[in-house]
């Protein structure tokens, strides 16, 4: 896995041409291989060790992954009781909701918590099936294996345990999802309300079929874009090509009638939809509200990514090829950060508008 990282782009910019983070990297490798000598559970943790190995390089397209959609089929079981005396003590533990499953924070010690079903309406997620590992570093930070539904396991560099949710998760203590946004259709309008212009953007792919897609889209709703205000929502668009988005960015900059832009983001939202939302950034009439963004923006696989094989678990692990900018160096892994956050109590379309009101109200 060290030659395969490498040959990524990033490794090259940030390691290659300083040999005191070649040092670091090497003492970070034979870190990650004493964690994973000392962890009883390495077996189902494997994947998310190498994850975090090649973290090191702050790059979030260098990725690991299944070949042949070869998911795991056996997870790690919590043996023990679950300890209900910290839901009290502990500010982390207690019973967390994502969709129809459920699960419970438990301390196992101060520096390692267990994520264990509850519930699922898939047979694989078992009562007792281990899905979370939360574990404190060094530095005090929160680093996390998680499990999807699926059985891929993606190693989370940072979370945060934020008003009963886990952030970057769905996981939350109030069953609430206000921070999501389904999709219907790739493309969404509303003119709902007097001064308001919405617009969603759920995938920014560049197959055929989105392409006939978008230019029928825009062709019809941007003579229909005459409100001082528009909302651009991107939450959970994970991206593709920014150029999907070119008529809309052509409409926005030659609008003298358009006084404010809000763009929505969460913690989906990333690669071009982060790009768009960064190059947006740079007019004035812009707000960007949500939360974090998943930080995926500073390289690309440009024209082709770079795909090699291991020989751990069918894995197949994917780098970058291309560095996009060192201004966006800065949002890499922590994502764009919001001017204004949105809370996850009431619908966030409504808590902009009630926003726009507020700030109309008091001029």
């Amino acid at each position: 896995m060290e030659q395969l990282v490498k040959k990524s782009k990033s490794y090259k910019l940030q390691i290659k041409r300083n040999k005191e983070k070649e040092k670091e990297f090497i003492k970070w490798k034979d870190h990650i291989n004493e964690q994973i000598t000392n962890d009883p559970q390495r077996q189902y943790f494997c994947v998310g060790y190498l994850q975090k190995f090649i973290s090191f390089v702050k790059d979030k397209h260098n990725q690991i992954g299944y070949q042949n959609t070869n998911l795991p089929t056996s997870f790690p079981i919590f043996n023990k009781k679950i300890n209900t005396r910290n839901f009290l003590s502990d500010q982390f533990s207690g019973i967390y909701h994502a969709g129809k499953e459920k699960l419970v924070i438990n301390k196992e010690n101060d520096s390692i918590w267990y994520g264990i079903m509850l519930s699922s309406n898939d047979h694989k997620w078992s009562n007792g099936t281990i899905r979370l590992k939360i574990m404190k570093n060094q530095k005090g930070d929160l680093e996390m294996f998680e499990y999807f539904n699926n059985g891929f396991l993606l190693y989370h560099k940072f979370i945060e345990f934020k008003n009963g949710r886990i952030y970057p998760t769905f996981w939350n203590k109030q069953d609430r999802y206000f921070f999501n946004k389904s999709y219907k259709e790739n493309f969404e309008y509303k003119s709902t309300y007097n001064n308001i212009d919405y617009i969603a953007i759920g995938s920014l792919k560049r197959t055929n079929k989105n392409i006939i897609e978008a230019n029928q889209f825009y062709e019809e709703i941007i003579p229909k874009l005459n409100k001082e205000y528009l909302i651009i929502d991107l939450r959970n668009n994970v991206g593709g090509a920014i150029a999907q988005t070119e008529p809309l960015l052509k409409y926005i900059k030659r609008s003298d009638g358009l006084k404010h832009i809000y763009i929505i983001i969460n913690f989906k939202t990333a690669s071009a939809a982060e790009l768009v939302t960064y190059k947006l950034m740079g007019d004035k009439r812009t707000t960007v509200v949500g939360e974090n963004s998943s930080g995926i923006i500073a390289y690309s696989y440009g024209n082709k990514s770079m795909v090699d094989a291991t020989n751990c678990y069918d894995l197949k692990a994917t780098f970058s090829t291309k560095h996009t900018s060192s201004k966006l160096d800065q949002y890499e892994y922590v994502g764009i950060t919001p001017a204004f956050y949105l809370n996850n109590r009431t619908d966030w379309v409504s808590q902009i508008v009630s926003l726009i009101n507020s700030n109309a109200s008091s001029k």
